[in-house]
């Protein structure tokens, strides 16, 4: 069912496609414009491969002495949208020559229009509907009334059967209508058009690249009702290998982004049971399922459904915290507990959580691993004051010397692959504060404490300039360093001249004025 429908073929008309693949429709090959029987007897163990084309509406007025001047047979397979040949077929000028002749120069300029009512009454919507000219015309033509006719006749035969949607939803062209019916669908139809979801398989659906798109637009445009069943259907699907299909994932993601958050609350119950928090955060198409349902819970603290938003958000993040090593240290997942740590408003409570209870103590460690080294340079960006005292004194002070090599944590850091990132992230955060980039107003004694983890970093640096030289990573930390000069020794502030107004002011405030005694008059 996975496999492409649809292929063109050699022995077909322009405008007709071949099933060329076993699936739905059996074996062997057919060609689309044939005329559509709903049992499907004659689909089954068909070896005729080189069925003859058959034309979809006659055409008329063909100028047959032209035909005949050039040794040409009619293209019995061509056909016309609203007076316009749906792609040229071409014809050889001679057996014995390779060149070719656009069929579309020996059509007539005028042609009678076809309307959906011919298509209708010709049995040809099968047809049509397969066809990528003919679909084009069908959604133009499709009515979107509910109580013309020609709507509920449409609507009618693309969903008499279980096998006909299913193979319209899953076929290249095919879906485009069916989108159409959706859109434009009444609350029965809806339910209709449920049933011969449900009956396809939504999972199968989810994991198709054409069908994919049915469902997202039906979890768009159905009644609150009708979604509400839909999304239920979903339950007792493997959610595990839908939110790590490439495919289906994206339907995911459309109910997250578009429906209310009481609907899908079972996935995010689903997520913090047993581990599959952690089986969909490794995967690359989970990990962004996961950021954007804490994004959906986190928002709008001040809508009044928020209460219910926040029990769920609290459960789903104590289980992030939980699991944070481990999502930390993964290829994937390791974006999750980032965005976790750079989220604002309601979020904060839970990056101060994260490095309190996952990062302190495991800094050394964690900065060393090649992903959660990424982590640990975002908690250093993003930490309130208090955290970020606790991590730099970890990385000075907070680990005893190694006795063979008597190196501490920052030497270690200095000369590591990945370590070597958090101590360029510890530099950019002083400097950054000492030059008044900072976005908070600092106090001087925060000024003070800058300054103080700033002079250790560069002591250590300079004592290890020539090995650190050696390294593309090593020129850069000197490099950083390079943008603030020493500030153990500021410089006097240069003398300038006072003003008399100055001096006036000074005199009066060690002289007070006679005039400001009032036993003088």
């Amino acid at each position: 069912m996975n496999d492409s429908w649809f292929r063109r073929s050699n022995g077909t008309s322009s405008g007709s496609s071949s099933i060329g693949t076993q699936g739905l429709f059996g074996n062997g090959s057919f060609d689309a414009m044939m005329p559509f029987n709903s049992d499907f007897s004659f689909f089954v163990n068909n070896k005729n491969n080189n069925k003859p084309p058959v034309k979809l509406l006659p055409l008329s007025n063909r100028r047959t002495s032209s035909l005949a001047n050039h040794n040409l047979t009619p293209d019995s397979g061509s056909f016309f949208f609203n007076g316009t040949s749906s792609e040229d077929t071409f014809f050889p000028l001679d057996k014995s020559q390779n060149s070719f002749i656009p069929s579309s120069e020996f059509a007539e300029p005028t042609r009678p229009e076809i309307t959906l009512q011919d298509v209708v009454v010709k049995e040809q919507l099968i047809n049509f509907a397969m066809d990528r000219h003919g679909v084009k015309f069908l959604e133009i033509h499709y009515p979107t009334d509910a109580i013309n006719d020609l709507h509920r006749a449409v609507f009618e035969k693309l969903t008499e059967s279980m096998i006909l949607f299913s193979g319209l939803c899953k076929n290249s062209n095919g879906n485009f209508i069916i989108q159409k019916l959706v859109e434009f669908a009444t609350l029965d139809e809806q339910k209709v058009l449920l049933q011969r979801m449900v009956e396809c398989g939504l999972e199968d659906m989810c994991k198709d690249k054409f069908a994919c798109r049915v469902v997202q637009i039906a979890v768009q445009k159905f009644d609150r009702s009708v979604v509400t069943d839909l999304i239920k259907a979903l339950h007792s699907s493997d959610l595990v290998d839908i939110c790590t299909d490439q495919t289906s994932i994206r339907a995911m993601q459309r109910i997250v982004r578009h429906l209310p958050v009481d609907i899908w609350t079972f996935f995010v119950e689903f997520l913090y049971s047993g581990d599959n928090l952690m089986a969909v955060c490794r995967d690359k198409y989970g990990c962004r399922l996961v950021q954007q349902v804490i994004d959906r819970l986190s928002e709008n603290s001040k809508a009044p459904c928020f209460n219910a938003r926040l029990q769920l958000l609290h459960t789903l993040m104590s289980c992030v915290v939980r699991n944070c090593y481990r999502l930390s240290s993964n290829e994937f997942a390791n974006y999750v507990v980032q965005y976790a740590i750079k989220s604002s408003g309601i979020m904060e409570m839970y990056r101060d959580m994260i490095i309190d209870k996952c990062l302190l103590r495991n800094l050394l460690s964690m900065s060393q691993d090649k992903y959660a080294s990424h982590v640990i340079e975002g908690a250093f960006i993003f930490a309130p004051p208090s955290l970020l005292t606790e991590m730099m004194t970890e990385i000075f002070d907070g680990y005893v010397k190694d006795h063979g090599t008597n190196r501490d944590a920052l030497d270690i850091l200095l000369f590591h692959q990945y370590g070597n990132y958090v101590v360029q992230q510890m530099i950019t955060i002083c400097t950054s504060a000492l030059m008044g980039k900072e976005e908070r107003r600092l106090s001087p004694s925060d000024l003070g404490m800058y300054a103080a983890w700033y002079e250790k970093i560069r002591c250590r640096v300079e004592r290890h300039s020539s090995r650190l030289e050696r390294f593309s990573s090593g020129k850069k930390i000197i490099d950083s360093l390079q943008k603030l000069p020493s500030i153990t020794s500021p410089k006097p502030l240069p003398p300038r001249d006072v003003s008399l107004l100055e001096m006036t002011a000074q005199l009066d405030v060690m002289f007070p004025s006679f005039l400001s005694n009032p036993l003088m008059f």
